[in-house]
């Protein structure tokens, strides 16, 4: 009965994967990063101006808003880091990599 134990827990595991943060919202690039201000912007003003998007929630206060821009290629994503006051403390862009078929 141990032996099953392991293959039990090892299919227990592959089941509880996470799902990847995915953004709901494209915006062009050039109006993220005009409306998008390190320790300026707040969560209301960039909520106004890009509207909603996926969102994390940390239980530190920081949240995460994740928006997509278009790009040659495949496209970029565009990471905003809201601390616990609802102002900007980092933004993070970058391609989006595409598994080949």
């Amino acid at each position: 009965m141990k032996w099953l134990m392991f293959p039990l827990l090892l299919s227990l595991a592959a089941c509880s994967g996470t799902r990847a943060l995915q953004a709901s919202k494209s915006v062009p690039q050039a109006t993220l990063e005009q409306t998008v201000q390190v320790g300026s912007s707040t969560r209301e003003q960039v909520r106004a101006a890009l509207g909603e998007s996926t969102s994390i929630r940390f239980d530190s206060g920081d949240e995460v808003w994740m928006y997509t821009y278009p790009a040659a290629g495949a496209g970029g994503e565009y990471l905003i880091l809201f601390g616990p006051d609802g102002v900007v403390k980092k933004v993070r862009r970058g391609a989006v990599y595409q598994l080949p078929k």
